[in-house]
């Protein structure tokens, strides 16, 4: 799944809206087709699938065994309750939300008629299913919402009747709590027999994003109607069927599904018959069975679709004599669909090509093949999440799909990245599974890795590692600051807290401990280790000591007892550089580092392995040694006047860097010369401003290198990204308490320095511009604006309108659309008041103005953008409206919370109106949702001061938080921090603001 960003990211001076550029690329595995798709066509390519509902020839490394049956339960502990029973005697009491091990089931054939009118879902589902311990209770996972009727157990191997029980009796309870159905049968079943259990029962189609839910799409006449389309990752297959949902019980999956005529139905594997019903206004779609899964990768999907196709050699090898160009083997086909909405087919013409080219390149980079015979991608209008793995059937917000020559750099960036995200977990994910929810940064931490991995792959000018470092990492580092964190091996509470570790510690520390890892042992080393892990793994379960054992066979390192730190323990390390260059010599410190400042004892009793990766243009030639740090504290020779010397090159390693005054400052003379890479620019900066909000660096000390750092940025947009962000949250921090004299002095900063540079780089893109300085200038035009730049402002006022009076010419847009999403929030914010209403018109008929998909999405929030209060207040209440997906009240949101920055009434406007609101909030996103813990983290973190934590942290005394548990104190530890900050440094900045403000860049 992928990892959306937090609503307090979305505006259009960062990266979730704004910048845009075009790229392109072509396929050669085969030509695009593009089909109306409501027969449920067949596949072809990849293999034959009979009409039996079975595979045809199963491969045999599809019949592996857990634990000894198919598709059960590891032998290990799973948490606190986690318990494996090993004789034939039934365990009596079971916790941490986990079913006793009684039985296993090994196949389940469910069919499912949901009535999309009554929101009804009846069905029944035949579980074939090993009995382990002698037991007369068949205990599953069913949610509230589910009621089973019937329930029928038969022997497997004569199907003679042994128990038959019914709701009428008071043989079926539930414990809605734990979300289980306990079957109460009149005789025990014997261990070692094997089962059919036949359940009849009525579920409901859910209200929020998730279970089996009803989507709202415009149908093939174009009137709004509903799809129905399933999210079950983490727990919410359950919601649909009586299952055994646990991620370590593996089973096969036969499906079939009644619904309406005319849509198209698509589950994991290829349809193999359909069956019309009630004269043509129904029919029955049967699917071939699917390998051994978890049950929450079994997915559907039915509505009206129509889908383009392409060919993607991603399959299984051919024959030893059939060779490429390269003289490799060549692999078979796979048919790869992308479906939509009829009125969207022409918007995904771009995505289709790239998941072409990712399937392709993930099978070569894993040696193995796609296991499934088809793969779809389908684009779902609502969807909590940018993505959702399910095994064959892989769903994405619009967002992701709709890729156009209009949608901006940053967006198709992102596309790029989240299907490579997606497809990588067909194998790191679906094939090979986390045992328990517990480990989940196996799946997400390495696919994350390989999302940015591949996407450097295809598009090595996007630089996309430099930006990984800017946000992702950053995301991570920051995250892991705090006391609130949590290992990346995290212990679960319960169920209500697994979709809480969907965060960015499991994401990209995740991420970022396994590039610091591939970058240490080499990654022809690290792959042939993957590859082992997923062969040895395959159709099972693993842990992350299986990974860290494979990798150690590879390589030859003990990387179980490097890594044991990272994985198990909270936080990370800032090494102290203390450096002594007339005597050649570094000493280095580690210690934890936390946000708020230097730990407690208690706190700093992890001693990390630490790649040091110096480097320096006197040493080695600059190439990065394999220095490691074991100790607390350690000595390092280094040639006498050496120059300068940086550690963690290239920002491999997850630790922040705190150099003496001494090394700091050659460093900036360094970087003023031209002699650092991008990445060392970024990592140094990232580095300083974090040490200035914990405390360990003054900010004036920042903000003295701040011509240094912009002097050696060039046209790099990272380094004048963090520049940006940095001003930015300086000015929200200061503005609660600080004099206003001062905040504008850190505004008229901002100005001097991005006016200029939005100034020589212009609206217009050159032919000669490359991706990053179309990038820089989208940057540089929104942060000259929100700093209130004249020209920007009067300039991004006029394209708007005439953009808005002559929506007919929208082809020949006054603007490259680069800049759409940055003319509208400044248009809003700094233009007359009617223009919240134009934008508001532009957003409900985006088509009229031929808005691509990410530029509606920032025709929405830039209404949030609005100056008056009651503009502020109708945008909220906008978004809570029909005419806006509950998904999308997180842009909004994140909109307001980015114009806090320079509009202080902002933060106490939203606060007042989610107070206000919160019930009719929790009732439209769903007290579990993740999307609620984003907003109330968003809402939190634009404040700064002590008073308002305390003051929020009571409002929530009284509250159900179970589903934010996590983000609450962590959005509230912030808050602190920054109140810390302010405190530390108020004085400090407001001197350097009066002495030394004009030294960094001429004023504008």
């Amino acid at each position: 799944m992928a990892l959306e960003p937090d609503a307090s990211t979305a505006s259009s001076t960062n990266d979730n809206n704004g910048e845009n550029g075009s790229g392109s690329s072509s396929s050669s595995s085969g030509k695009a087709i593009v089909s109306s798709s409501n027969s449920n066509n067949n596949y072809s390519g990849g293999g034959v699938v009979p009409k039996d509902n079975s595979i045809a020839a199963e491969s045999s490394k599809e019949n592996i065994c857990v634990n000894g049956v198919g598709g059960g339960r590891v032998s290990k502990s799973h948490g606190d309750g986690g318990w494996q029973n090993n004789d034939d005697t039934e365990v009596a009491a079971y916790t941490n939300d986990l079913l006793p091990t009684s039985l296993t089931p090994t196949h389940y054939d469910i069919h499912l008629r949901p009535d999309i009118e009554s929101g009804n879902v009846p069905g029944s589902v035949m579980i074939r299913a090993t009995v382990n311990s002698t037991t007369q209770d068949i205990v599953l996972h069913a949610a509230a919402t589910l009621s089973i009727s019937s329930v029928t157990v038969r022997s497997s191997s004569d199907a003679a009747l042994i128990a038959s029980v019914t709701n009428k009796d008071d043989d079926i309870s539930y414990d809605a709590h734990l979300e289980m159905a306990t079957v109460r049968l009149p005789v025990a079943l014997a261990a070692g027999t094997n089962v059919g259990i036949a359940v009849a029962f009525v579920g409901k189609l859910g209200d929020g994003m998730n279970g089996l839910y009803r989507c709202k799409y415009r149908n093939r006449a174009g009137d709004p109607s509903s799809m129905l389309v399933t999210q079950f990752q983490a727990k919410c297959a359950r919601m649909v069927f009586p299952c055994w949902d646990e991620p370590a019980i593996k089973a096969r999956f036969t499906l079939s599904l009644t619904v309406p005529e005319p849509h198209t139905a698509l589950s994991n594997m290829p349809v193999v018959d359909t069956v019309p019903l009630e004269g043509g206004k129904l029919k029955t779609v049967y699917f071939a069975q699917t390998p051994v899964m978890s049950t929450y990768l079994l997915a559907i999907v039915s509505g009206e679709l129509d889908y383009v196709e392409g060919i993607s050699y991603g399959g299984p090898l051919c024959a030893s004599g059939d060779l490429n160009a390269n003289g490799e083997r060549r692999r078979q086909p796979v048919v790869c669909r992308i479906y939509t909405a009829p009125a969207d087919i022409d918007k995904v013409g771009f995505s289709l090509e790239t998941a072409v080219r990712v399937l392709e390149l993930l099978a070569a980079m894993f040696d193995y093949e796609y296991p499934l015979p088809k793969l779809d991608l389908v684009a779902i209008p609502e969807l909590e999440a940018g993505g959702m793995e399910n095994w064959g059937l892989v769903l994405f917000r619009t967002v992701r799909l709709f890729i156009t020559a209009r949608t901006s750099l940053w967006i198709r960036q992102k596309a790029v990245y989240v299907i490579a995200h997606e497809l990588s977990h067909q194998w790191f994910g679906n094939l090979v599974t986390m045992s328990w929810w517990d480990e989940l940064w196996l799946n997400e931490g390495f696919a994350t890795w390989i999302g940015i991995h591949v996407t450097d792959k295809l598009y090595p000018e996007w630089r996309r590692w430099d930006h990984f470092a800017i946000e992702d990492r950053q995301a991570a580092l920051s995250a892991d600051s705090l006391r609130s964190s949590h290992p990346i091996q995290v212990k679960i509470k319960g169920s209500a807290d697994i979709d809480q570790v969907f965060d960015s510690i499991t994401y990209y520390k995740g991420c970022s401990l396994i590039r610091m890892l591939s970058a240490h042992l080499g990654i022809e080393a690290f792959m042939a280790g993957v590859r082992a892990y997923l062969v040895a793994h395959e159709y099972g379960t693993a842990t992350t000591a299986d990974l860290w054992h494979a990798l150690e066979q590879a390589s030859g390192e003990d990387v179980a007892t490097l890594m044991c730190s990272w994985t198990t323990k909270i936080g990370y390390p800032v090494v102290s550089v203390d450096a002594d260059f007339a005597a050649g010599r570094l000493v280095l410190r580690q210690g934890r580092y936390l946000h708020s400042g230097m730990p407690s004892a208690d706190e700093d009793c992890v001693v990390w392995w630490v790649p040091l990766g110096m480097i320096s243009a006197d040493i080695d030639n600059g190439r990065r040694s394999r220095a490691v740090m074991h100790q607390r504290q350690e000595t390092v020779d280094i040639p006498r006047n050496v120059r300068w010397i940086k550690l963690n090159h290239a920002n491999a390693g997850l630790y922040r860097v705190c150099y003496s005054a001494e090394a700091l400052q050659r460093l900036a003379q360094a970087m003023e010369r031209g002699e650092l890479q991008t990445g060392d620019v970024v990592g140094i900066l990232n580095d300083t401003v974090a040490l200035v909000i914990s405390g360990y660096v003054r900010t004036s000390a920042l903000l003295d290198l701040l011509g240094s750092f912009v002097k050696a940025a060039g046209d790099s947009y990272v380094v004048w990204q963090i520049v940006g962000a940095f001003l930015e949250n300086l000015n929200q921090t200061w503005i609660e308490r600080a004099r206003p004299g001062i905040c504008a002095e850190i505004v008229r900063l901002a100005r001097s320095m991005f006016g200029p540079k939005a100034a020589a780089l212009g609206w217009a893109h050159r032919t000669d511009d490359g991706p990053l300085v179309a990038r820089l200038r989208s940057i540089s035009i929104p942060r000259a604006g929100w700093a209130g730049d004249p020209l920007v402002v009067a300039q991004a006022c006029q394209l708007f309108d005439e953009l808005y009076s002559h929506p007919e010419e929208s082809d020949r847009r006054p603007f490259h659309h680069d800049f759409t999403a940055s003319v509208l929030e400044i248009a809003v914010r700094s233009g007359p008041r009617s223009n919240h209403a134009r934008v508001c018109e532009m957003y409900e008929n985006s088509q009229r103005w031929n808005l691509s998909e990410d530029h509606r999405m920032a025709a929405l929030g830039a209404m949030a953008s609005a100056s008056a209060n009651d503009l502020k207040l109708a945008t909220l209440e906008y978004a809570m409206s029909d005419k806006v997906l509950p998904q999308d009240l997180n842009i909004v949101i994140g909109y307001m919370v980015a114009a806090a920055a320079t509009d202080s009434s902002n933060r106490q406007v939203l606060w007042q109106w989610f107070t206000a609101n919160y019930q009719r909030i929790v009732a439209r996103l769903g007290e579990s949702s993740a999307l609620l813990g984003h907003i109330v983290g968003a809402v939190i973190g634009c404040f700064s001061t002590n008073e308002m934590a305390d003051c929020i942290e009571a409002w929530f005394g009284d509250k159900r938080t179970a589903a934010f548990d996590r983000m609450l104190p962590q959005s509230l530890e912030f808050v602190r921090v920054r109140a810390a900050w302010y405190n530390r440094d108020s004085a400090d900045v407001e001197q350097w603001l009066s002495l030394s403000a004009c030294d960094v860049l001429p004023s504008n």
